[in-house]
């Protein structure tokens, strides 16, 4: 799905000058429909200022970027030393700088640290890196000190020895467990966009025909009209004078 994303749509010009309902078509299949939106929002925003963001500050401007991807991108496409702190990230970070085993550290105080511990010539490599040894060295219950090659500066450490190398505590800090995906709100925003993409181009669909293609027991009509009212206000469909609905 990524190649025949990128076959249809290989620079950002010609995803900017594309029709939305096309980038809907071709991204079927590739996530939550609202990023294709803002992919190609953020396209025309780029071509209509004349070249790409070069900083996460920058990057961060655009829809849909946030922290953790503008730093991703900034790192790996122009060498910009910024953390991007992910999970694995901000455990390895928070031991080493402050013996933090429990998730108490603050988010800013991580972000500080991290930009201050990142390599000034390999971003990139540096977040890759950290990434990794969280993912298989710094792990969150039974952690592996005794192959870790940073142990010596790290001040959790002295902590898990005592323990035997198992978790002390960690918190997950506004932990919840996720609600049911199946029969949601997001479920069947995501069915309605699906059903509106296996339409010919250009073909609506009236309301009442569209809510008896949804999968199972369909929803019920203030529900329904609800999603719809709101996938029109995303931009993920477009409602005609008669109230029959399409890609827009």
């Amino acid at each position: 799905k990524f190649d025949e994303f990128m076959q249809a749509f290989p620079t950002i010009e010609t995803l900017a000058r594309a029709r939305t309902a096309r980038v809907l078509r071709v991204w079927g299949g590739l996530g939550y429909n609202l990023r294709a939106l803002r992919l190609q929002r953020a396209a025309r925003r780029i071509v209509r200022e004349g070249g790409f963001p070069r900083t996460a500050a920058e990057l961060e401007e655009i829809e849909g970027i946030g922290p953790f991807t503008a730093s991703i991108v900034s790192s790996f496409a122009f060498g910009e030393p910024a953390a991007a702190v992910d999970t694995n990230i901000r455990r390895v970070v928070a031991r080493l700088v402050a013996g933090d085993v429990d998730g108490r550290l603050s988010e800013a105080r991580v972000q500080e640290a991290s930009d201050a511990l990142i390599s000034r010539r390999a971003a990139a490599r540096w977040n890759q890196a950290i990434m990794d040894l969280g993912g298989q060295i710094c792990l969150p219950r039974r952690p592996r000190c005794d192959d870790c090659p940073i142990a010596r500066w790290c001040r959790a450490r002295p902590l898990f020895a005592k323990t035997g190398g198992r978790r002390v505590a960690e918190r997950r800090a506004g932990y919840r467990a996720e609600p049911r995906y199946e029969g949601s709100r997001r479920y069947y925003r995501g069915r309605i966009v699906e059903a509106l993409r296996a339409l010919p181009p250009g073909e609506s669909l009236s309301q009442a025909a569209l809510r008896r293609r949804l999968p199972g027991a369909g929803l019920d009509a203030k529900t329904f009209g609800e999603l719809v009212e709101a996938l029109r206000k995303d931009g993920l469909l477009r409602m005609e004078p008669d109230g029959r609905v399409r890609l827009p």
